[in-house]
């Protein structure tokens, strides 16, 4: 399988094209930040002409510097995914394989999330996530493009720069950790898992044209993560009520586990795992 992976010099695609190689996949990557850019339409055509599966990760990963740089969000998120979508478009037979996010649920009452669940968009990440989906679904319904969308929850992982990292580094400087929120619970899920799903959706037929929750299956208290850090690192951290809404979000996994095989055992004891190891 040829695999052409745009965004491939990030954090989860590194970890994407370390799968596919293992799987002996024979794999491109284009970025943003060279010639092979996904924003150079005459090389990006050649590129999806040759590859069977393109997996689309370019985009802005931060939901908070989304909401500080909205056009920079748009160009990134919206922009480059055009041009995917067009030179799918002019080639045809690919499948698309795509990273959505959870905040397209927004705020949620009850858990675990299934992918029925009522879309609740707040912020402008998730409004860009979801009017990517729209516009994946919209190219399949107008030109026969095959797509999977992935809505991710949070991934971690080394390298990451995530709400664990931020923790670790803060705990080796000596600084004080001022938390809000704490007793919230998210869904980790650790980054080589979450390369595994997408090798899974390039090869499996039955996850074709799905939109399909990937996390853990298990929620996780910010505050756990806090009493673990300090086992190794006895930081100060200080607990403030949140002056947001506090809710928990936890993936149901079931529609993975059913059309990617996907299943992880005991995620709390990767996640201190990679804390043992980010703060050896």
């Amino acid at each position: 399988m040829k695999v052409l992976i745009t965004g491939g010099a990030g954090f989860i695609g590194q970890h994407i094209k370390d799968k596919l190689l293992e799987a002996q996949c024979e794999v491109e990557i284009y970025d943003i930040c060279d010639k092979r850019s996904v924003f150079n339409f005459h090389g990006l055509k050649k590129a999806v002409e040759y590859n069977d599966r393109i997996i689309h990760l370019v985009g802005f990963p931060d939901a908070n510097k989304a909401q500080k740089e909205p056009m920079q969000s748009f160009y990134l998120n919206i922009r480059a995914l055009q041009y995917i979508l067009e030179t799918c478009r002019i080639y045809g037979n690919k499948r698309i394989v795509f990273p959505s996010s959870a905040t397209v649920y927004g705020v949620t009452t009850c858990t675990p999330i299934n992918e029925t669940h009522q879309i609740n968009l707040s912020s402008i990440y998730s409004w860009h996530k979801h009017i990517c989906e729209e516009m994946i679904e919209a190219y399949h319904y107008n030109y026969g493009i095959d797509y999977v969308i992935l809505r991710l929850f949070n991934v971690y992982g080394k390298g990451n720069k995530g709400v664990i990292n931020t923790f670790i580094e803060k705990a080796k400087k000596g600084e004080t950790i001022k938390v809000f929120g704490a007793d919230q619970t998210r869904d980790f899920v650790y980054a080589s898992d979450v390369a595994d799903a997408f090798y899974a959706s390039s090869i499996y037929k039955g996850a074709v044209n799905r939109i399909i929750n990937i996390g853990s299956g298990e929620g996780t208290s910010i505050k756990e993560i806090l009493e673990w850090i300090q086992e190794i690192y006895p930081c100060k951290v200080t607990y403030e009520p949140s002056s947001l809404i506090e809710y928990d979000s936890i993936a149901d996994i079931s529609l993975a586990k059913a059309l990617l095989d996907f299943w992880i055992k005991m995620p709390k004891r990767s996640i201190k795992k990679v804390i043992r190891s980010e703060m050896a």
